[in-house]
């Protein structure tokens, strides 16, 4: 059984100098310029006590690099759609706080789901065993209950300083107290996650692919990224069954990718958004239904139903600038076979239909995180974004437009 001593004395002077740890190293999915260029981290960095007189927000791209300057902060909050990236950050988090030998008696691991709400503080509140500071990772915080929630945020007010609090959470809204609580406050840091699109997945999966010893051909990397859409943790095990697939010595084609990625549930969702921004309500509802039964995650499914929403936003917009088709596609890094279809979809919808669109995914979000019925919602979503498309429509700079197909839900 291991010894807890309790940080109850609070006027103990603090041992807040952070030997930032030489063992960072590169972690598969962190999203920064030094990882996707393949390069290591520099080595250990001294810094004095943190000096964070006002609230800290950060970016996923600047969080490596500020890991590995220092100083650490005394809570950090790691919330978004991306939770690929977002747990790799956490990683690195560890990795900045801790030395391997270190990690046995001043680290810990809590889930919001089923949280032991005692336990998690007087992890939180002991003094480290051989550490400078002990790490704390809170894993699912948005499936705190709400007493869970209280005691977190109590905490807060007060964070113990000789431990560095790392809570992972998926997407939080602007309402949500947490996120507040973690932008207000002035010794914590709260990074966003957005899902990677164009080009910044497409230099996620060249390093993925180069850390398992494979290289692809362009374009399969760009039917990846097509494929791929999504939480990167999900890609990564798309990929990994990619590389088993091609075994090693052999470059990655397009036929490879046709191949392996094809019958997976990322491509029926694919599917799924091809059918539904081309305006086939019938032809959707019939992949969702599969989906759905094979066990595929709404959430899931929503994260990449947004991704293609978003790539149709930008074309529209492109297009709307005077942008020529061809160039759109290359800005966009469309994937060849599906230049076509994606031009088309861009034709079909109009700016304010595609903000209404992505009002409906928000919506759809907020009733599955709310404990509507998973199947209806997705039902209603799809009907919904179906109805939005229009097949006779010229989109921008047509010179006539169709009249709205009218979706059968409220």
């Amino acid at each position: 059984m291991r010894r807890t001593i309790l940080a109850s004395d609070r006027q103990r002077p603090a041992r807040l100098g952070e030997a930032v740890q030489s063992n960072i190293q590169e972690v598969g999915g962190v999203h920064s310029d030094a990882f996707r260029a393949g390069k290591g981290y520099a080595g250990p960095s001294i810094h004095h006590t943190p000096d964070l007189d006002h609230p800290m927000k950060l970016t996923s791209r600047e969080l490596p690099s500020r890991l590995q300057q220092g100083p650490l902060p005394e809570a950090m909050l790691l919330y978004g759609q991306e939770q690929g990236v977002a747990a790799s950050h956490a990683l690195l988090a560890r990795r900045a706080v801790l030395s391997a030998e270190d990690e046995e008696m001043d680290f810990e691991t809590h889930h919001g789901a089923d949280l032991d709400v005692g336990r998690f503080l007087s992890g939180c509140n002991a003094f480290p065993f051989f550490a400078k500071r002990r790490c704390v990772l809170l894993k699912d915080a948005d499936q705190l209950t709400a007493p869970g929630r209280e005691s977190l945020l109590r905490y807060l007010k007060s964070p113990a300083s000789g431990a560095v609090l790392v809570v992972l959470a998926g997407a939080l809204d602007a309402r949500s107290p947490l996120r507040k609580a973690f932008e207000a406050h002035k010794s914590a840091w709260c990074i966003p996650y957005y899902p990677l699109e164009g080009r910044e997945l497409i230099g996620w999966i060249h390093v993925a692919l180069r850390e398992r010893g494979h290289a692809a051909d362009d374009e399969a990397i760009r039917l990846l990224a097509e494929r791929l859409e999504g939480d990167a943790r999900n890609a990564a095990s798309e990929i990994e069954k990619l590389t088993l697939y091609v075994g090693t010595g052999r470059r990655i084609t397009v036929e490879d990718v046709l191949e392996s990625v094809g019958g997976s549930g990322s491509q029926n969702a694919f599917a799924l958004t091809s059918a539904l921004f081309s305006g086939r309500a019938g032809q959707a509802l019939t992949i969702l239904d599969g989906l759905l039964e094979a066990g595929e995650e709404p959430l899931a499914l929503l994260a990449i139903l947004l991704q293609r929403l978003r790539r149709l936003i930008q074309g529209v917009a492109l297009l709307e600038k005077g942008e020529t088709p061809e160039a759109v596609i290359a800005s966009l890094q469309v994937f060849w076979k599906e230049k076509g279809e994606f031009i088309a979809q861009t034709r079909q919808f109009s700016a304010r239909r595609l903000a209404n669109a992505l009002l409906r995914c928000q919506e759809a979000d907020r009733d599955l995180k709310s404990g509507g019925e998973p199947r209806r919602v997705m039902e209603r979503l799809v009907m919904g974004l179906a109805g939005s498309a229009n097949p006779a429509s010229g989109g921008p700079g047509a010179r006539t437009a169709a009249a709205p197909r009218r979706s059968p839900w409220p």
